[in-house]
């Protein structure tokens, strides 16, 4: 990606290092959380041109990877995003005095600011049509009647679902959140490319549930009086991160930029403050209490197995679904007789739901080397290899289930 007129000056050095007018944003969020705030940079400097630019975080990496990129300002969510740059020293200092860092700071170029938080988004009318509960927490997503009423987005393509899975297993711990997510995955209808499309199928009906981040959920929620939303309880609370990068056609307005979204009356339009309107009752301090776990996830740890955690998720459940969608609708028929199993039958029972809910990695493989900071790319010959063998043994696992459980169907009249 070149900036336009830039191949007029491909030979003239000296005016390659000049300032430009141009700003070019990279983020991983949708343009228009950032509209406003673009639009308050013109009016503040009419002089400057400003473009976003949407990636998700493996694509935005890529770009970042080319020696002529033009990218000055990247904005995100996710931590993982910005490690790579901290590493290779490809981020600029911001010298700001007036900035107050923060515990949540990846590191001293990369400044947070603002926050947002995840829960789960219903459509009222889709769940009134098919008799069903709305659901208080993420955990109710495995009860058998929400069997193919709900979806999730990507974590691989969405660093806030990422983040959203890693809530899950830092509060449940490797074994048991991965036993929560093949339960909810059993019920899953479809694993959507990003939070847009879950919450546009949520907004349409095609879907009655799903997880999402508060700012897709509240855009829909003002759009669809049927649309609503709650906060899922005591999950972590997300700060924004952004960062300037290095490159050869620095802009003159990047500081400015970061300055601005890093002022108070930006901080307010791009953090959990904006979400109270129709908490009036409660204070800000208050609601987050009681909403959330202030203390903050572990990004050291995120960070070590981001892909690894991407990678698994792809593999054992958005790869399986039908097999997992078939062994957990045999699992809760089976479970919803269990009374009238034999010895041998209930013991099958627990082996086949064991192999239906375990990873492929257990917790003292985590401690190999290997499955630190593997990469992301797909295109990696060794997360190849990976990728393939976590698939292979999640399939034959799966199978292995499946015909325990239609093994205890057959063999016991009393569950036909």
């Amino acid at each position: 990606m070149v900036r336009f007129f830039s191949f007029l000056f491909f030979f003239a050095t000296p005016v390659l290092a000049q300032p430009t007018q141009n700003l070019i944003v990279l983020t991983t969020f949708s343009e228009s959380v950032l509209n406003p705030i673009v639009k308050q940079f013109k009016q503040q400097y009419p002089e400057s041109e400003v473009r976003v630019i949407v990636r998700r975080e493996e694509s935005g990496l890529r770009l970042l990877q080319q020696n002529n990129h033009d990218i000055d300002i990247i904005i995100s969510s996710s931590p993982t995003f910005f490690q790579p740059l901290i590493n290779s020293q490809k981020l600029l200092p911001l010298h700001e005095t007036t900035i107050r860092k923060t515990p949540q700071q990846l590191s001293r170029n990369v400044f947070s600011f603002g926050h947002t938080g995840f829960g789960l988004l219903w459509n009222n009318n889709y769940l009134n049509k098919n008799k069903l509960p709305i659901p208080s927490r993420l955990k109710d997503l495995i009860k058998p009647y929400y069997y193919r009423h709900i979806s999730i987005s990507s974590p691989y393509r969405s660093d806030t679902t990422h983040l959203m899975i890693e809530n899950i297993l830092q509060q449940y711990g490797w074994v048991e959140g991965w036993r929560l997510l093949y339960q909810i995955g059993g019920n899953l209808a479809s694993v959507e490319t990003s939070a847009f499309s879950l919450s546009e199928a949520i907004s349409r009906g095609l879907i009655g549930i799903g997880p999402v981040v508060d700012r897709y959920a509240h855009t829909y929620k003002k759009q669809f009086s049927f649309v609503d939303f709650s906060y899922q309880p005591q999950s972590a609370l997300l700060p924004h991160y952004v960062a300037m990068v290095k490159n050869s056609h620095h802009s003159q307005f990047s500081r400015d930029f970061v300055s601005l979204l890093l002022s108070q009356e930006c901080q307010t339009k791009l953090t959990i403050d904006g979400q109270l309107a129709n908490n009036g009752d409660i204070s800000r301090d208050e609601f987050i209490k009681k909403t959330f776990n202030v203390a903050s996830l572990d990004y050291d740890v995120i960070q070590q197995r981001s892909g690894l955690v991407k990678h698994l998720f792809e593999q054992t459940i958005s790869s399986q679904l039908p097999q997992l969608n078939q062994v957990w609708q045999l699992l809760h028929s089976i479970e919803a007789s269990s009374n009238k199993l034999t010895k041998q039958q209930h013991a099958d029972f627990l082996h086949a739901k064991h192999l239906a809910s375990t990873s492929p990695i257990g917790v003292d493989d985590l401690k190999n080397k290997i499955y630190h900071e593997l990469p992301l790319f797909r295109d990696n010959p060794q997360v190849d290899y990976f990728r393939q063998q976590w698939r292979g043994k999640m399939a034959a696992q799966l199978e292995q289930a499946i015909a325990l459980s239609q093994k205890i169907i057959n063999g016991n009249p009393a569950l036909q």
